[in-house]
């Protein structure tokens, strides 16, 4: 290639990687309410394709990719930096590797391909990897979480999952470059399969949402969610006086909340890991009592009465430790779970287990295997947390005692909303609904000041409700807690960093919707569509190359 055409390719490639990065940036949630930005999820893989397209070589892509989307990708986890000054930057440069991965993927696939075949084909592979199957799975900024906004359009999830969404995004983008720069009859025919494939998610849409009959107050349920507003991230520096202050402060708001509820409530919740103390463990709970340690059964006692006092069960989430004993001067264990209790007037009546514990907070991918590296790293970087939570092997429904017809409820626990898989086992184990409504409890105060990572958060848990048909209820500490209907929908909720409640009439769900069945199989065809194409040589480039590796000045 002449000097002269490498360098114009490398300045358009720049050119196209920065508005790739500008459109990918501002898609997502900018703050609380700014979410505008959610029809760039169809420009910037087009963008990011054309940069690709025009690079002199793929390793080009390192920097007219991989620089500007350093900088969005820092711009959005830029909150991170209180919590874990190392793992930020390290975190980033990982989300842009990925990035530049896509556009090498894609400048490979449409070398063979049309674009609007190759763009969905490497964007729903490169999501499905790092979201799922890489490092246990980082499974956010999805081109699907920002398109939940479109209502009508992001009802196809509910048939393919969160794939068939993006795939939709990632084939008109491709569609749109090829009728820009492709030849022949590509230039039409792919842009018209593009429109006749959004007409045919809006037109399925919109038959979803007018089928949609008046709920039967029998099949609705009143849950009272409790937003605490708790100025920290976990547990780090949470001192045995603040605990009580606190706890009677997220005492008062239920009993307030369910005062103002307008009749009785079936289930009161509050978020993940409110709980003061230990867990509610009998066997922990023996063991604090007979030692006089700190906090005793005072918690479990308090959030009994609470829950004779509103006159319903409590969901409340909490560390949960089995085996605890004393070993000398310190408290040992046989397992630790983030875990959510469901409490009565009677005590504890279940508990269910987080199955999948949030990378770089919870645990550390790959790194976490061996405990010295961790420890060392945690210490350099973000010292003060441990990673000592353990994983269950299958989370459990929580049935809610005293409710005509009963009611089951899944509780998915902080990041394990954002995970497809995860949400799915939670919810229907075994392929069969366990529970009618999901109730995630999480605990953003990992965000510090940015309610857009806390926007964001939502519309992952909206893409979720319609993946599952599931009405989810978000009760976060400092926002946002929202009721969100089967169709993603949101209906009541908090604003974020306040403290409130409010009461969600969910509309039980039934049916199992296709996506359930069909799991992750737009994943893997996609991601085995893209390693066949990778590798795939035809018969006429084999024989190209064959030839030209012919030396005929070589000796007979």
């Amino acid at each position: 290639m002449p000097a002269a055409e490498s360098a114009r390719g490398a300045r358009l490639s720049a050119a196209f990687g920065a508005l790739s990065a500008l459109a990918f940036g501002l898609s997502f949630p900018l703050s609380e309410g700014f979410v505008a930005g959610w029809p760039l999820a169809f420009v910037w893989p087009a963008l990011l394709a054309l940069a690709a397209r025009s690079a002199p070589r793929p390793i080009s892509l390192l920097w007219t990719v991989g620089v500007p989307f350093f900088v969005a990708f820092l711009a959005h986890e830029w909150w991170m930096r209180h919590i874990t000054e190392l793992g930020m930057p390290v975190l980033v440069l990982y989300l842009t590797a990925w990035t530049v991965a896509l556009a090498m993927a894609t400048r490979r696939l449409g070398e063979r391909l049309p674009l609007a075949l190759a763009v969905p084909i490497a964007l729903v592979s490169v999501e499905y990897l790092r979201g799922s199957l890489v490092c246990s799975g980082y499974a956010w900024f999805f081109t699907a979480h920002p398109l939940v906004e479109w209502t009508d359009v992001a009802q196809i999830a509910a048939l393919g999952g969160g794939w068939l969404l993006t795939a939709l995004a990632g084939f008109v983008a491709g569609a749109t470059v090829d009728a820009a720069v492709g030849r022949g009859p590509r230039r039409i025919a792919w842009p018209a399969a593009a429109a006749v494939a959004v007409a045919a998610a809006i037109g399925f849409g919109r038959a979803e949402l007018a089928g949609r009959s008046g709920a039967d107050p029998a099949a609705t349920a009143r849950i009272l969610v409790v937003q605490t507003n708790l100025p920290m991230s976990n547990k780090l520096a949470w001192p045995p006086e603040a605990q009580e202050r606190d706890f009677l402060a997220f005492a008062r708001l239920t009993l307030d909340g369910a005062a103002g509820a307008g009749g009785p409530v079936d289930l009161a919740v509050w978020p993940e890991t409110m709980l003061p103390g230990l867990g509610l463990e009998p066997e922990s709970l023996r063991v604090l009592e007979e030692g006089r340690y700190y906090p005793g059964r005072r918690y479990d006692d308090a959030m009994r009465d609470l829950a004779r006092r509103i006159g319903a069960p409590v969901v409340v989430g909490s560390i949960a430790y089995l085996g605890l004993r004393v070993d000398g001067n310190r408290f040992a264990w046989d397992r630790q779970f983030n875990s959510a209790y469901l409490v009565g007037p009677d005590g504890v009546a279940g508990r269910t287990d987080k199955i999948y514990l949030t990378p770089f907070g919870e645990m550390m991918p790959i790194i976490s295997n061996w405990d010295w590296l961790e420890a060392q790293l945690l210490a350099l970087g973000a010292e003060g947390m441990t990673f000592d939570l353990d994983s269950a092997p299958a989370a459990a429904s929580l049935k809610v005692p005293g409710r005509a017809g009963g009611l089951a409820v899944a509780v998915p626990i902080c990041f394990e909303i954002t995970q497809p898989w995860a949400a799915r086992r939670i919810v229907f184990p075994d392929g069969r609904r366990a529970a009618g409504v999901a109730v995630n409890l999480s605990n953003d105060g990992w965000f510090g000041e940015s309610r857009a990572g806390r926007r964001q958060h939502l519309q992952v848990s909206q893409l979720r409700a319609i993946e599952l048909r599931t009405p989810v209820i978000r009760c976060v500490n400092t926002g946002i807690s929202a009721e969100i209907d089967a169709y993603g929908r949101v209906g009541r909720s908090l604003a974020p960093e306040t403290a409130g409640a409010i009461v969600a009439t969910p509309t039980l769900a039934t049916d199992r919707p296709a996506a359930v069945l069909l799991g992750d199989t737009v994943a893997i065809a996609a991601l085995a569509a893209c390693l066949f194409g990778l590798v795939w040589r035809p018969r006429r480039q084999a024989l190209e190359a064959a030839v030209a590796s012919i030396d005929l000045a070589a000796p007979i």
